[in-house]
C-alpha cells in the first residue's frame, strides 16, 4: 500500500476528569496516512492476527537517550519500554494484541495491518517529552503544557506512564489511531476517528493475566461528561459537532473539549445502534471506504454531500457536513434530532449501573416523567 503523511491536521486534548474511575488527560496527535451497527460484535476472520501473534515475545535491549529499555516484539507489535512497573510491562504484551483484535470486529470486519504497530511506552513523563521534542520539535511545546498525554505520529502510539489503569487507556485509544493511520488508505472524518478512538476505551481488566474483555458502552468516564453536557445545558447539536475539531473546542476551555469527547463517543453509538440500526449500513459503508481509499471519489461525486466547498472541506480537513449528508442523512436536521434524543435517553439516571456493566442503556428506556439528568447530578470535578 502506498502511504503518505498529510500535514498535522488533528491536536486532541482530553482532559482528566475525575469520576468515579480515573481515566487520561489524553493528547493525540495524529496524521492522516493516505489516510463500524447494532450492538453486536462483527464477524471478523482473525487468523491473520492470530497468525503473526507469538506464542512467546522476542525481547531485545533498546534503550533512548541513555534510558535503558527493551523492545519487545510480541508478532501484532513493537513495544518500545523503559517502563519500571513490571505489571504495565507484562500486561502490555496481552493488552495491545487483544485491543487490536477489538478494533478489528467491533463494528465491521477490518483487515489486519500489514506489519508490527510500533508502540513507545516511556517509564517516565521526562522520557517521553524529549522523544517528542526529537520527533515533534515544532510541536513540542503544546506537550508540555499537559499534565498527562499521549499522541500518535506516522502510525506511532507514543505513551508513558500515568498510571496502571490509565496507561492501557491511553494505549487503547491510541491504538486505534496508531491502526488507522496504517491500514486506511483515506483518514475518516476528525469527528468519527475521534469518536471510535473513544468507543474503543471500555473495558475490562482481565483475571489472574487473562485478556481484557473490551466493552465500549463501559465508559464511565464519558458517560459522566455526557451526563455533565446535558444537565449543564452544553450539548453541541450534531451540526456542529461535525464542523469543529479538538483543538476548536479547546479554545474555549476544558469542559467544551471533554464535552466534545463524550459526544463523539456518543454519537459512534448513535450511528451504530440508534434509531433501531437505521445508519449501520451508512456506518459500515464509510469504514469500508476509509480502507479501500474510496471516500474522496464518493464525496466528490456525490448529488448529496453538499456544496463543492463543503466537499474540499471534508476531502480536506476531514471537517463539516459533506460525510453527514452521503454516508447517513441528508435531511440534517433530522438526524441531529435523533442525535439529540438519542443522547437524552442514555444520559438517564437509571442507566448508570448499565453502562458500568458495559450493557447498551437502549436494552430499556427510561419512563417519560422522570428527569434525565440535572445540573446538580452531574459528576463533581476534583
Amino acid at each position: 500500500m502506498t502511504r503518505r503523511i498529510d500535514q498535522l491536521h488533528q491536536l486532541a486534548l482530553a482532559l482528566l476528569a475525575g469520576a468515579a474511575t480515573l481515566w487520561f488527560l489524553n493528547a493525540c496527535t495524529t496524521r492522516s496516512i493516505g489516510s463500524a451497527p447494532a450492538a453486536v460484535t462483527a464477524e471478523v476472520d482473525t487468523s491473520t492476527l492470530r497468525n503473526t501473534l507469538r506464542s512467546e515475545p522476542v525481547i531485545e535491549p533498546w534503550s533512548y537517550a541513555g534510558n535503558i529499555g527493551e523492545c519487545i516484539d510480541v508478532g501484532t507489535h513493537r513495544i518500545h519500554s523503559t517502563l519500571r512497573d513490571p505489571i504495565i510491562r507484562e500486561r502490555m504484551q496481552i493488552f495491545l494484541p487483544t485491543a487490536l483484535d477489538h478494533y478489528r470486529c467491533a463494528l465491521v470486519p477490518l483487515p489486519a495491518p500489514d506489519r508490527a504497530i510500533d508502540v513507545y511506552v516511556f517509564g517516565e513523563r521526562s522520557e517521553w517529552l524529549a522523544y517528542t521534542r526529537e520527533r515533534l520539535p515544532q510541536e513540542a511545546a503544546m506537550y508540555e503544557k499537559i499534565g498527562r498525554g499521549g499522541y500518535t505520529i506516522e502510525g506511532d502510539a507514543v505513551l508513558y506512564d500515568i498510571g496502571r489503569w490509565d496507561t492501557f487507556t491511553i494505549a487503547a485509544h491510541e491504538g486505534w489511531h496508531a491502526y488507522t493511520q496504517r491500514v486506511f488508505r483515506h483518514a475518516l472524518p476528525v469527528w468519527l476517528e475521534e469518536g471510535i478512538a473513544c468507543y474503543m476505551e471500555g473495558v475490562k481488566g482481565g483475571v489472574d493475566g487473562a485478556p481484557p474483555t473490551f466493552s465500549p458502552w463501559r465508559n464511565f468516564e464519558r458517560f459522566g461528561e455526557l451526563r455533565d453536557v446535558m444537565g449543564r445545558n452544553r450539548f453541541v447539536a450534531l451540526t456542529d459537532l461535525v464542523e469543529g475539531t479538538p483543538q476548536e473546542f479547546l479554545q474555549t476551555g476544558r469542559s467544551t473539549l471533554l464535552g466534545y469527547y463524550a459526544q463523539v463517543w456518543a454519537l459512534v453509538h448513535f450511528l451504530n445502534e440508534g434509531e433501531g440500526g437505521r445508519y449501520r449500513k451508512g456506518l459500515e459503508r464509510l469504514l469500508n471506504d476509509a480502507v479501500e481509499g474510496r471516500i474522496a471519489s464518493t464525496l466528490w461525486e456525490s448529488n448529496k454531500a453538499g456544496t463543492r466547498n463543503e466537499r474540499r472541506m471534508a476531502i480536506g480537513r476531514q471537517v463539516g457536513p459533506a460525510v453527514m449528508r452521503e454516508y447517513f442523512a441528508e435531511d440534517l436536521a433530522r438526524i441531529s434530532k435523533e442525535y439529540a434524543a438519542f443522547v437524552e435517553a442514555i444520559v438517564h439516571r437509571s442507566n448508570r449501573e448499565r453502562v458500568w456493566r458495559g450493557e447498551s442503556p437502549l436494552l430499556t428506556q427510561p419512563a417519560a416523567s422522570q428527569p434525565a439528568v440535572r445540573s446538580e447530578d452531574a459528576p463533581a470535578k476534583p
